[in-house]
C-alpha cells in the first residue's frame, strides 16, 4: 500500500518563488553536453555515398583480415558455412536477400566472437533454364553453340549477382579465385572422379526405369524439379477389364465377369501388363442394376459405398471372395486384342482408400507397376518418346499422338463400351518447375544411385544433425527423414547440352557401358587443358580416344560411341561440399529455404554419405519464402514484385538488413512490404540517435597508451554498476540468441536495451551527473558508456555492419569496428547487488512519478518510510532520517531531496511529496538555492566551475 501527503497548496506556489537573478550568467559553456560530428541522419544521396566509400574502405576488405589476422590465447576452430550455390539465371530477388544475409548475420556474429569464418560462395551453373535463357531466340544450334552461348548467359549473370551481394556487405572474398562455380574446370574434374567411383563402387549405375518426364523440356526431371498444380484437370474412369472364366468360380453360372479398375491417366491403358489387388482386401462380385443382369464386376468390398456414390451407379452384391482367391486370375487386355490371358499380382501398394482396390498396372509408366515388373519378371513396354507422343509401337489409332493432350480422349473413345463411369478430377499434379507444363512418368535408360544402400546410414547420420529454428527442428527433420525413407531412387541423367556430361562410353553393338579409371583420368587431362568440357560435343571419339585406352577398354575405337546425357544438376550442386570443404572436412552449418528439404540437403547427404560415409553438415538452419502483405508469392504476373535494389535506394542497405533480421527466421512466409520497411527504417533511426548520443558523451578513442578503459572506474556508484552487470547480461543473452539463429530476437533484445536499460534508466538518471559534474565523475561514466558503446557496436555490426563502421569512424577514425572483434564483458561486472539496489529505487521513482504528475520532480521533497526495502535504498543513501539532496538516491528518484525513515520491517512502502520553494540552480537545474544567500548556482556548480578554471 501506498500512501501519499498532500502537496498540493505548496505546488502552486512553486510558480510565484522568486526565480534567481534576472542578469544570471549563460552557464552553457560550462556544461559537458555531448559532442559529435556524427550526423543524426542522411539524406539518400549522401547515405548510397557513404554506403559506397565504407565498401570500398572497410567492408570489402573485411573477410581477408579475418582470414589472416593473429589471435592470442586458446584459438577457436575456423567456422565453415558452405554456401548453397544460387541459380546464375538473372536478376536477384528477395529470397536471395533473405538468404544471403542471414548467411552474412552468421558469419558476421562467429567474427564478433574472435573466431575465424570459412565462406567461398558459389553459383549452380548449368541446367535447362540457362539453356533455355540463353538460345531463346534461335533454333537449330549445335551442342557447342548452346554451351557457348550459355556459358556466356551464365558469367553475365555471376558477375551482376556478384556485385550485388557485395553491396549488401556480405562477409566474402568475391574474387574470382575465392569463388566456385560448377562449370570451374577443377570442379568438373572433381565431379568426373566422383561419378566413378560412385560408379566403380556400385552406386551408380544404369538402367532402364520410370522417372519424372517433362514432355516440353524432353527431359527427366528430379523430384526437386517439380511443382504442383492444385488445380489440375484430370479424366476420374472406370473401365472394365473382362475376366477369363478359368480360375473364378461363381454361384451364377453363364455370367461375364469383370474387373473394375479406376484411373486418371486412360492414356497408359496402351501399356498396361498386369492387374495388381491386396491378398489381405476382401473382394466382392456385384451386379450393376441398371446393366445387364449377366454381367458381374469385381471389386474391393470396403470400397464399394464409395463407388456408388461417386458413379450413382446402385450395386447388388452377389457373392464375397477372399483377395488371397485372385491370384489365379487373369484378364483380356481392353486395347490389344491378343493379350487375352494377362496376370493378377498380389502387391502390398494396393490399399482400400480409394479407386476399387484393382490396380491397372504399367510398369513404364509409375514406381510401383516397375517394382512390380521386377518381381515378376514381366517385361517393360513404354509406347512413349522423349516429347511425350506415341511411338510406332503403340496402337495404330494413337501412333504420333500426345498423351497429354490426344491421348486420354482417344483411348476412351477407343474404349467406350468398356468405360462404366467417367468424370472429372481436380487434383494436385506434378508441373516441370520451369516450363510450367504437365509432366508424365516414362520408362527409360537413366543413370540413377542406388538410395537402398544409402537411406539407412543417410538417416543415421542426419538423426545427430541439429536443425534451426529449434521451434519446427523435429517436425523438419522428420519430413526430411520420411522423404529419404519414400525415395525409389535417384536419377541422376538428363538429356540436355548444358551441364557436365556423364563420362561414359557404350558399345555401339550392344549398348553395354564401357567405363574405366583410364578414361577418366584422360578426359579430365583433356579438361585441364582446354578448360572446358565442350570437347565432349565438338570433337569425335576417334579424335578424343586414344586407341591404347579403347584397347585397355577391350574395344577399337569404332566399336565405342560417346554418351549424350549430362548429370543432373542437383548432382552438381550436391556434390559442392567435395570442391569447396577439405577432403575430411565437415561444414558446420547449411543455410537455405525449407524447400531445400527434399532438394539441396538431401542430395547433399546422399553424395557425401556414398563418398564418405557421413553428412557433410553438423546443423541446418532454414528460412521461408517472401510473399506480399496479402500472403501472394512474389511473381512478374502478379506484377507484385519488390527487388532488393528497390529497397537499397529508397530505406538503404542496413534497413534490407535490418527487415531480414526481424522477419527472416520465424515464419514460413516471410512478408514484405512498404510498412516493415518503413518500420524497420524507424528502428535504425532510434539505434542511430543512441550510438550517436553515446559517441558524443565518450568522444574518440584514446590513442595507444592512454586509453581510459584500461583505468579502474574511480567513481563506483550504483548507476554505473547497474549498467555494467546489464551490459554483462546483455552481451550473453544476444550471444545465446545468436548462436540459437533467433535473429528476429537478438533485434528485439537490442532494441528493449537501448530503449530500458541505456536510454531510460542509465542515460537518463545521470545527465545531471554527466552535464554537471566534476572530471571524476565524467570519466566514471564515459568509462561506463564508452564499454556500452563497444558492445553495442559489437552485438549490431552483423546485422547493420554500415551504420556501426559509420559510427565506428568517428570514435576511431584510424580504424574499422571489425578490428575490434575482441570486444568482451568483464565477469567482474556481474553485481547483482547494484541491481537490485537500483530496481528498488527505481519501483519507488515510478510510484513519485504516478502522484506527481506533470510537476518538475526536482521542487520535491520526498519522505520514505521504508520497511522491506530499506536495506537496499539504504546502499543509496546511508543517512537515516535526515533529507538528503545530493545522495545517489535523490539523483535516481530525481527529485530535490529525500529522507528514507526506518520503521517495522512488516510495514508497507510509505511515500510523502512536499514541494520545496527554493528556486533551482541556473546551471544545473537540480539543485535548489538558499534564497537568502547571495549565490548565483548551487554549491557543486561552483565547485565544478572554480575546479576548471
Amino acid at each position: 500500500m501506498l500512501r501519499v501527503f498532500n502537496f498540493r497548496v505548496g505546488i502552486s506556489r512553486l510558480y510565484s518563488v522568486k526565480a534567481a537573478k534576472k542578469d544570471v550568467k549563460k552557464y552553457t559553456d560550462t556544461i559537458n553536453l555531448p559532442k559529435t560530428k556524427f550526423p543524426n541522419r542522411l539524406s539518400a544521396a549522401k547515405r548510397e555515398e557513404q554506403e559506397r566509400q565504407l565498401l570500398a574502405d572497410k567492408i570489402a576488405v573485411a573477410y581477408e583480415y579475418q582470414e589472416h589476422r593473429q589471435l592470442g590465447g586458446k584459438r577457436k576452430p575456423t567456422f565453415v558455412l558452405h554456401d548453397g550455390p544460387p541459380y546464375a539465371n538473372g536478376q536477384l530477388h528477395m529470397g536471395h536477400a533473405v538468404n544471403k544475409i542471414l548467411k552474412d548475420i552468421t558469419l558476421r556474429q562467429r567474427v564478433t566472437r574472435g573466431q575465424k569464418v570459412n565462406y567461398i560462395p558459389g553459383w549452380d551453373c548449368h541446367g535447362l533454364p540457362i539453356e533455355l535463357k540463353a538460345t531463346s531466340a534461335a533454333q537449330g544450334q549445335s551442342a557447342a553453340e548452346i554451351r557457348q552461348k550459355s556459358r556466356a548467359f551464365a558469367l553475365e549473370a555471376i558477375q551482376s549477382q556478384k556485385e550485388e551481394f557485395s553491396s549488401w556487405g556480405i562477409l566474402a572474398n568475391w574474387q574470382k579465385d575465392n569463388i566456385y562455380t560448377t562449370f570451374h574446370p577443377e570442379f568438373i574434374e572433381n565431379q568426373l572422379q566422383m561419378f566413378h567411383n560412385l560408379y566403380e563402387r556400385g552406386l551408380v549405375y544404369r538402367d532402364l526405369k520410370p522417372v519424372y518426364w517433362s514432355p516440353s523440356s524432353r527431359t527427366a526431371l528430379a523430384e526437386a524439379e517439380l511443382e504442383y498444380d492444385a488445380n489440375h484437370i484430370s479424366p476420374s474412369v472406370y473401365v472394365r477389364f473382362a475376366l477369363n472364366p478359368s480360375g473364378l468360380e461363381v454361384e451364377t453360372k453363364g455370367s461375364q465377369t469383370y474387373a473394375l479398375v479406376w484411373t486418371t491417366t486412360p492414356w497408359t491403358l496402351p501399356s498396361n501388363q498386369a492387374i495388381c489387388f491386396n491378398g489381405s482386401l476382401e473382394y466382392v462380385l456385384v451386379r450393376l442394376l441398371d446393366r445387364n443382369p449377366s454381367e458381374l464386376y469385381l471389386m474391393a468390398s470396403a470400397l464399394l459405398s464409395a463407388f456408388e456414390a461417386s458413379t450413382q451407379l446402385k450395386c447388388e452384391v452377389v457373392q464375397t471372395l477372399p483377395g488371397s482367391s485372385l491370384s489365379t486370375l487373369t484378364y483380356k487386355h481392353p486395347i490389344d486384342k491378343e493379350q487375352t490371358h494377362l496376370p493378377f499380382f498380389d502387391a502390398s501398394h494396393v490399399q482400400d482408400s480409394k479407386g476399387t482396390g484393382l490396380v491397372h498396372t504399367a510398369p513404364a509408366h509409375g514406381p510401383e507397376d516397375f517394382l512390380v515388373s521386377l518381381d515378376k519378371k514381366i517385361p517393360v513396354k513404354c509406347m512413349v518418346n522423349e516429347a511425350g507422343a506415341y511411338t510406332m509401337e503403340a496402337p495404330s489409332f494413337l501412333r504420333g499422338q500426345s498423351v497429354l493432350e490426344q491421348g486420354n480422349p482417344l483411348v476412351l473413345q477407343h474404349i467406350a463400351e468398356d468405360v462404366i463411369h467417367s468424370a472429372k478430377l481436380e487434383h494436385s499434379y506434378p508441373i516441370d518447375w520451369r516450363t510450367k507444363q504437365p509432366v508424365i512418368i516414362r520408362a527409360s535408360e537413366q543413370w540413377f544411385i542406388n538410395t537402398d544402400r544409402l537411406k539407412s546410414r543417410a538417416a543415421a547420420a542426419l538423426e545427430q544433425v541439429d536443425v534451426y529454428p529449434r521451434t519446427n527442428a523435429e517436425a523438419s527433420k522428420r519430413a526430411m527423414l520420411t522423404q529419404l525413407q519414400k525415395r525409389p531412387y535417384w536419377c541422376i541423367s538428363r538429356q540436355r547440352a548444358w551441364g557436365v556430361p556423364i563420362p561414359v562410353l557404350y558399345s555401339r553393338k550392344s549398348g553395354q557401358v564401357v567405363l574405366n579409371a583410364a578414361l577418366i583420368e584422360h578426359l579430365c587431362s583433356l579438361l585441364r587443358s582446354q578448360g572446358s568440357m565442350d570437347f565432349w560435343w565438338s570433337r569425335s571419339l576417334e579424335d578424343l580416344l586414344p586407341p591404347q585406352i579403347a584397347a585397355d577398354l577391350g574395344y577399337e575405337v569404332k566399336d565405342l560411341v560417346k554418351g549424350s546425357d549430362i548429370l543432373d544438376i542437383w548432382f552438381d550442386s550436391g556434390s559442392t561440399w567435395s570442391a569447396v570443404l577439405k577432403k575430411e572436412q565437415v561444414a558446420d552449418l547449411y543455410l537455405e529455404g525449407y524447400d531445400q528439404f527434399t532438394g539441396w540437403f538431401q542430395s547433399s547427404l546422399l553424395t557425401s554419405i556414398a563418398a564418405r560415409d557421413c553428412a557433410p553438415y553438423k546443423a541446418l538452419f532454414v528460412h521461408g519464402f517472401t510473399v506480399d502483405e496479402k500472403g501472394h508469392k512474389m511473381s512478374k504476373s502478379l506484377g507484385n514484385v519488390i527487388s532488393p535494389k528497390q529497397i537499397t535506394k529508397k530505406y538503404g542497405t542496413d534497413a534490407l538488413r535490418w527487415w531480414v533480421a526481424s522477419h527472416g527466421t520465424q515464419h514460413t512466409s516471410i512478408t514484405v512490404s512498404d510498412k516493415l520497411l518503413q518500420k524497420a527504417t524507424e528502428n535504425l533511426s532510434k539505434v542511430r540517435g543512441t550510438l550517436r548520443y553515446l559517441k558524443g558523451v565518450i568522444g574518440e578513442k584514446q590513442r595507444e597508451g592512454r586509453e581510459e578503459l584500461e583505468q579502474p572506474i574511480l567513481d563506483a556508484s550504483f548507476l554505473n554498476k547497474y549498467l555494467l552487470s546489464n551490459l554483462l547480461d546483455f552481451e550473453s543473452e544476444i550471444e545465446k540468441l545468436y548462436n540459437a539463429y533467433e535473429y528476429n530476437r537478438v533485434v528485439a533484445c537490442i532494441q528493449n536495451f537501448i530503449a530500458n536499460q541505456v536510454s531510460s534508466i542509465y542515460v537518463h538518471l545521470i545527465k545531471d551527473r554527466l552535464y554537471c559534474g566534476d572530471d571524476r565523475e565524467l570519466l566514471a561514466i564515459r568509462q561506463t558508456l564508452t564499454h556500452c558503446y563497444r558492445q553495442l557496436c559489437k552485438s549490431l555490426w552483423p546485422i547493420a555492419p554500415f551504420l556501426v563502421e559509420e559510427s565506428w569512424s568517428y570514435y576511431d577514425p584510424s580504424g574499422s569496428a571489425f578490428h575490434e572483434q575482441m570486444v568482451q564483458a568483464q565477469k567482474d561486472w556481474h553485481d547483482p547487488k547494484a541491481v537490485n539496489v537500483v530496481n528498488a529505487a527505481l519501483d519507488v521513482k515510478r510510484l513519485i512519478n504516478q502522484q506527481a504528475g506533470d510537476v518538475n520532480s526536482w521542487h520535491l521533497a520526498v519522505t520514505i518510510k521504508s520497511g522491506s526495502q530499506l536495506e537496499l535504498l539504504r546502499e543509496l543513501q546511508p543517512a537515516f532520517g535526515e533529507p538528503m539532496r545530493s545522495s545517489e538516491l535523490s539523483e535516481i528518484l530525481q527529485v530535490g531531496s529525500v529522507a528514507v525513515v526506518q520503521t517495522d520491517l512488516d510495514e508497507d512502502l510509505d511515500i510523502s511529496l512536499t514541494a520545496l520553494d527554493a528556486p533551482l540552480c541556473p546551471r544545473c537545474r537540480r539543485y535548489s538555492l538558499d534564497e537568502d544567500a547571495e549565490q548565483e548556482t548551487c554549491q557543486r556548480c561552483a565547485q565544478v566551475m572554480e575546479s576548471k578554471n
